[in-house]
C-alpha cells in the first residue's frame, strides 16, 4: 500500500487508525459514535457552504468588474472567459 496522500483525505491520513473494531463495542457506544460524526459532518457542512458562498460572492465581483475568471471556471451564466454567448 502507498503512503501517498490522495487529495480527498485532505493530508490528514486516515482517521480509522487506532479505532476499535465496530462489531467488538457496545450499542450504546456505537449510537453515541454515530452522534458525534453526525454533528461533526453537520458543522464541516456548514462550514463548507460558508465558503462557496464567499468564493461565489469574490467570482461574482471579479465577473462584475470585468475581471477574467480562471481557466476552466464559468460565471453565472455557464460561459467561460472567452466564449460568445448568443
Amino acid at each position: 500500500m502507498s503512503d501517498e496522500v490522495r487529495p480527498d483525505q485532505g493530508g490528514e491520513g486516515c482517521e480509522w487508525e487506532g479505532e476499535p473494531v465496530l462489531t467488538s463495542i457496545s450499542e450504546d457506544e456505537l449510537k453515541a459514535r454515530l452522534k458525534d460524526l453526525d454533528e461533526e459532518e453537520r458543522a464541516l457542512s456548514y462550514r463548507r457552504r460558508v465558503l462557496q458562498g464567499r468564493i461565489d460572492l469574490i467570482r461574482a465581483e471579479l465577473v462584475r468588474r470585468g475581471g477574467i475568471l480562471m481557466a476552466g471556471e464559468s460565471n453565472r451564466f455557464g460561459r467561460t472567459e472567452g466564449e460568445c454567448g448568443v
